[in-house]
């Protein structure tokens, strides 16, 4: 039951991760609108947040005992970005968004994410930080060869981003190499979604 679960968590991810990802080009390359840009930017992120944290416990369950303990902890970091990001997302959609949409943006722009050094913006890249450090430490989880070589290295490869975004509070301009977030977790949540899907057909549910 637990590899059926995790196939749908990291599918979930991984759409809820291309669907921040794309409007998140967009509005760089100036084609979406705003507030439009920043409701398909923001809903995705906050759906991708329990998403992720489900992913990571599906791995945890599954680790191999040797690989336990750095699988809960990459759970709890799970679950701190969740706590994080969700704080800012449903900030956003609820508050901040419906405030530009009243012809009032003054009103909630102390709350408003994501521009260099807005409060809410160091709040965000915490969370991101800490999603990183997940998929670092569940990489343990993955010990296979195959797939879940390919699973591990990617979700390693995420992992190093972390120190990118934490950074990003002194240096914003380190925005072009978390960027790099756009291929790895997507790829990672692929082959995470892939192996779950093996150990399905294999009969480990």
């Amino acid at each position: 039951m637990s590899a059926r679960f995790g196939f749908f968590a990291a599918l979930a991810s991984l759409v809820f991760a291309v669907g921040y990802g794309v409007p998140q080009i967009l509005q760089v390359a100036g084609l979406l609108p705003t507030p439009l840009d920043l409701i398909l930017i923001f809903l995705p992120s906050l759906l991708l947040a329990p998403a992720f944290v489900a992913t990571m416990a599906a791995l945890h369950v599954q680790a191999p005992p040797q690989a336990a303990a750095a699988s809960l902890t990459g759970l709890s970091f799970a679950i701190l970005y969740a706590a994080l990001v969700c704080f800012v997302y449903v900030v956003q959609l609820g508050a901040v968004i419906p405030a530009i949409l009243a012809g009032d943006p003054a009103r909630t722009a102390a709350f408003a994410c994501c521009a260099p050094g807005s409060p809410l913006t160091m709040v965000d890249l915490l969370g991101y930080t800490m999603m990183s450090l997940a998929t670092l430490c569940s990489a343990a989880a993955l010990r296979g060869d195959g797939l879940e070589r390919a699973a591990r290295l990617w979700m390693i490869l995420n992992g190093l981003l972390a120190p990118v975004l934490i950074l990003q509070i002194l240096w914003p301009w380190l925005i072009w190499a978390g960027a790099l977030w756009l291929v790895t977790f997507p790829v990672a949540m692929t082959f995470v979604m892939t192996v779950f899907a093996r150990r399905i057909d294999r009969g480990a549910m």
